[in-house]
């Protein structure tokens, strides 16, 4: 006798009414440890937007499982693929059918939540709300429907359940398909900013409280023995056996975490390990644990621990996806390992077949859920980013907004500084040392060296948190660059000399001061950089990055085009790695006024009356995309910005005259040029190269001419756009060798 005719009967039990009820309320309250879970492992910033994506999970899951989801799922079969019936609550009786349905309700909710944590920190609430409701309503019922169909009427026959697939309580069903429509997510929508370094190395990122995590698997635990103990859909002798079968798995799974993270690991994330390992097991152990003994439940729970420590290095390590509450690791390979271990595991005689055989029936289920996942998932994905995207903007992103109108960026001289206050030393397996930046500094080079080779730095701020050691070195490096006096500057001067003949090095130094001319699509999608250097050291160099929400552009030549260009280069990008990329001063007049200050003292030319030898010619771009607002400050005449508004004609515009760290009478005062922009509005970064280059018969290309070549391309994409330049420059020039170093970036915001 199935459900439906247990409600039209007297044989409806209330025990069981009872305990399905109190285990779809332990189910719900899960919702409240994931969210405290998830609140200790992000920033703390993005600590609100936590709550309020679970808590529009459980919304989207209750109306669209109401509206469509359950009948897709449980309605009656049609071919085995997709349930008919139970539209907008219809022909549930009252009774186990009602009661069934808030159970399986809590079940929808825990999917949709496992997509929320794993996309955490920077998606916007309405794509994401879009997303669960389309989870809702048609990736969980309708794979749950192949796997489950018939627990509500016996008379589906689900195809994938008629092969003989077993899941108990959700395994593949619900774990799984979170995971995997998590990984979708995360691998469109990108990693959080500030995640990867430029060559895809992780930064760690600093969670905001671990005894909210902490307690959140505390509670999470609990709940489990509701989902897995409920799953039984009747209060008998399985009960105590299935939530045993969980205690233990759980408990296994995280004492293995903790030994594989402490003897293999050198404690990398121990907490992370610890609480991510727990889960992993209560993952594990839902497919089975009506089928298999204590013993084998706390075998898969070892086994359940060292699986998440080994898939969370593959997830943030190797495949390099910004997953912030390790619900992969924790929900898919967890998902997966504990519906093999239905047929690894579970008593022959209460498998459908012969364990080979349900291995392999196993296997192919999880397969199919994958494809199915992933297929659907991605196509959703893709409609969302196509038309109203999924991203916060930069500002939101930093500020932990989930709501466009909710912040408001920061006006450029409110940008706080980052420094390196304190460093910590390891000086012995497990004790440390704290120094002042003062005395690391004076630590002897080689000591130095050595530590930072051996990993034994970590530079800090004033509040205890880590800087990334690019950046600390950066930083420390600009210090170091103050204290010197006029003679440590003329002893680098004498170095410069000395190495005025080393031409292949130096080019090759600059090469990768630069990078790849394509990384500057990272900061602007739309956009490009040709940069053509007419020897093996080019005079024209270039800076790009993003910082607070604000995206920046820095084109740069030094007057002087000798060797001497490829050492003012590295010091350029060094100090702008300090003022912009560590102190976060983005102001673009303040940029260059700090910016002069240290090139002057560094070329040596502070005195008024002194010789003009060096200098740089700069002008920096500074992107609000919130209020679509362009900033603009430049120095010297070899570098000019031209703007393309869609309504009107090329602009340009010029900074000072004098280029940077020249020294001279008068005190130069540089000042900012404020443009608002629209959609498709282009802007270039040029110097006067291209303009400059001479053809066969010894003409100038001119600037009346690059004018009207950047003019006539501007409407294109800047892709289209570099190569429509680089094919006149080759046009014009002919046999003639080139006789100008150029430089131009091209900008759609």
């Amino acid at each position: 006798m199935d459900l439906l005719e247990l409600s039209q009967t007297d044989s409806f039990n209330t025990t069981d009414t009872l305990w399905i009820l109190i285990s779809a309320a332990l189910v719900f309250f899960m919702q409240a440890g994931f969210k405290v879970l998830e609140t200790g492992l992000v920033k703390s910033e993005h600590r609100s937007g936590i709550g309020i994506k679970n808590l529009m999970d459980w919304v989207a899951g209750s109306l669209a499982f109401f509206i469509i989801g359950f009948g897709l799922m449980f309605g009656t079969s049609a071919g085995g693929f997709i349930g008919t019936s139970f539209f907008f609550g219809n022909d549930l009786e009252p009774g186990y059918p009602l009661v069934f349905f808030i159970f399986q309700l809590a079940f929808a909710g825990t999917a949709l939540t496992i997509v929320s944590g794993a996309m955490s920190g920077r998606t916007a609430l309405a794509p994401y709300f879009i997303a669960s409701l389309f989870t809702a309503v048609l990736i969980y019922p309708i794979f749950g429907h192949w796997a489950w169909g018939n627990l509500l009427n016996e008379d589906n026959q689900p195809w994938l359940a008629g092969l003989g697939f077993m899941d108990f309580a959700g395994s593949t069903v619900v774990h799984s398909v979170g995971a995997w429509v998590g990984l979708v997510g995360i691998w469109m929508v990108g990693p959080r900013l500030g995640r990867f370094t430029s060559k895809g190395t992780l930064i760690p990122v600093k969670a905001s409280d671990y005894a909210y995590s902490v307690l959140g698997v505390m509670i999470l635990w609990l709940g489990w023995w509701g989902f897995n103990g409920g799953s039984a859909l009747a209060f008998d002798t399985s009960v105590p056996l299935i939530i045993l079968n969980t205690n233990l798995a759980a408990a296994g799974a995280c004492f293995s975490a903790y030994l594989h993270a402490k003897i293999f690991q050198k404690n990398q994330d121990l907490i992370e390990k610890i609480i991510g390992g727990s889960l992993t097991g209560l993952v594990a152990i839902t497919a089975c644990c009506n089928v298999v003994s204590p013993i084998s439940s706390l075998i898969i729970g070892l086994l359940a621990g060292v699986i998440h420590n080994i898939s969370y290095i593959i997830i943030s390590e190797k495949w390099k996806l910004d997953d912030p509450v390790g619900a992969i690791p924790v929900h898919g390979f967890g998902g997966v390992f504990g519906t093999l271990c239905v047929a690894l595991f579970g008593k022959e005689e209460f498998l459908m077949h012969g364990r080979g055989t349900q291995l392999v029936v196993q296997i192919f289920g999880i397969i199919v859920c994958f494809v199915f996942t992933v297929g659907v998932s991605y196509l959703i994905f893709l409609l969302i980013k196509s038309t109203i995207g999924l991203r916060l903007s930069p500002n939101e992103e930093v500020d932990g907004a989930i709501f466009g109108a909710q912040v408001q960026s920061m006006e450029l001289d409110e940008l706080p500084e980052q420094t390196v206050s304190q460093v910590s030393v390891r000086v012995g397996e497990r004790a440390y040392n704290l120094f002042k930046v003062d005395e690391y500094l004076n630590l002897p080079r080689e000591t130095r060296i050595n530590l930072i080779k051996n990993e034994g730095v970590q530079y800090l701020d004033d509040s205890g948190n880590v800087v990334p050691t690019l950046k600390a070195v950066r930083y420390l490096s600009g210090i170091i660059e103050e204290q010197r006096d006029k003679s440590t500057t003329s002893i680098d001067l004498v170095e410069l000399s000395f190495y005025k003949d080393k031409m292949d090095v130096i080019g090759n130094m600059q090469d990768v001061l630069l990078g790849e001319e394509h990384s500057i699509t990272s900061v602007f999608e739309d956009s490009f950089l040709l940069l053509k250097p007419k020897g093996k050291v080019s005079s024209g160099f270039y800076w790009h990055g993003k910082e607070k929400g604000y995206n920046i552009a820095i084109a740069a030549t030094s007057q002087d085009p000798d060797i001497s260009s490829a050492f003012i280069t590295a010091l350029t990008i060094s100090q702008l790695n300090e003022i912009v990329g560590i102190k976060k001063i983005l102001a673009p007049e303040k940029v260059l006024e700090i910016l002069d200050q240290k090139l002057t003292m560094a070329l040596g030319q502070s005195k008024a009356d002194e010789e003009v030898r060096k200098g740089v010619e700069i002008g920096m771009l500074l992107v609000d995309t919130v209020r679509r607002r362009v900033y603009y400050s430049g120095s010297g005449s070899g570098v000019k910005l031209y703007a393309k508004k869609l309504d009107s004609i090329l602009t340009e515009f010029k900074g000072l005259d004098v280029p940077l760290g020249m020294s001279g009478k008068a005190q130069k005062k540089f000042e900012r040029v404020k443009i608002d922009y629209s959609k498709g509005d282009a802007f270039f970064l040029c110097t006067e190269g291209f303009p400059n280059q001479l053809n066969e018969s010894g003409k100038r290309y001119s600037t009346t001419k690059f004018r009207v070549l950047l003019e006539k391309g501007a409407g294109k994409s800047m892709a289209d756009q570099k190569i429509n330049i680089t094919t006149e420059l080759e046009n014009w020039k002919g046999k003639e060798d080139q006789t100008e170093d150029i430089l131009v970036m091209g900008i759609k915001p």
